[in-house]
């Protein structure tokens, strides 16, 4: 039996899993959230935020985990004067959940297309609306790390620069019983799906801690990999089978149904 493994955060896989049920009802679905994601609380950075926002002229979340960490750190309602920058749907669709839509006159920047969701679709948006970006105050809301490329863009244009954490990453333990599951399963017949560079590291640490079986993975199931870059980092590390697709939901699950008529 063909099954395949979704690798984001536990709650974040929830509309994934639900179109692949839709979709291709007689693949199993295995749950390995490789990273948990748990919100930056402190008074101090939430002090900090609602002090820089009213010298801030454009706002970066670098992904949806940004978006909802950021407002539970703000505790109220995002000021429609600070113009927003986000460089996918996951992220324009959590802004949605909380009314934050050009409609309700909120500024958003984000590329349209599925095939531009990335650091360089937000850059290319970004480049419309100005192409010098002196004395523009820009605060990049993240984990640790994160979309360094696109602040070097600015900084190079000029503008200030401002990051602050709302979240951090913390890997599967080794010894969680998911990694069980895994061991237990073909991996010839499997496929995992990866939306983070970082998430992808610690699979294959964890894997080749693992011999022999952690071998048969890097070896034989495939790694569908939703940007370039993720997928050039799954050869680095040794993964033999990868593939790449557009960022978004939809686009995975094509890539999912491509992947099981091959396996017919």
């Amino acid at each position: 039996m063909a099954q395949i493994v979704l690798t984001r955060p536990l709650g974040q896989s929830m509309r994934l899993g639900e179109l692949l049920s839709q979709q291709l009802p007689e693949l199993k679905q295995i749950q390995l959230p490789l990273l948990s994601i748990v919100p930056n609380e402190s008074p101090q950075d939430a002090k900090r935020l609602k002090e820089l926002l009213p010298s801030i002229d454009l706002a970066v979340f670098v992904s949806p985990n940004a978006i909802e960490c950021t407002m539970r750190l703000l505790g109220a309602d995002w000021p429609k004067t600070v113009a927003l920058g986000v460089v996918g749907g996951g992220s324009v669709e959590a802004l949605e959940r909380r009314a934050i839509t050009p409609e309700n006159g909120y500024k958003i920047y984000y590329p349209k297309l599925p095939e531009n969701w990335d650091s360089e679709g937000l850059w290319a948006e970004l480049q419309k609306v100005r192409t010098d970006w002196a004395k523009q105050h820009i605060l990049f809301l993240k984990g640790s790390g994160g979309r360094a490329w696109l602040a070097e863009q600015l900084l190079h244009s000029g503008a200030q620069i401002h990051h602050l954490e709302t979240y951090r990453r913390v890997p599967l333990s080794k010894d969680a019983p998911v990694w069980q599951t895994l061991k237990n399963t073909e991996a010839k017949d499997s496929a995992c799906l990866i939306t983070s560079s970082e998430g992808l590291r610690h699979l294959a640490d964890v894997l080749k801690d693992s011999q022999p079986w952690g071998q048969e993975w890097l070896n034989l199931a495939l790694m569908i990999c939703s940007h370039p870059r993720i997928a050039q980092t799954a050869e680095e590390l040794g993964f033999k089978k990868v593939e790449c697709c557009n960022a978004g939901d939809n686009q995975l699950v094509l890539a999912s149904e491509r992947w099981i008529q091959q396996l017919k």
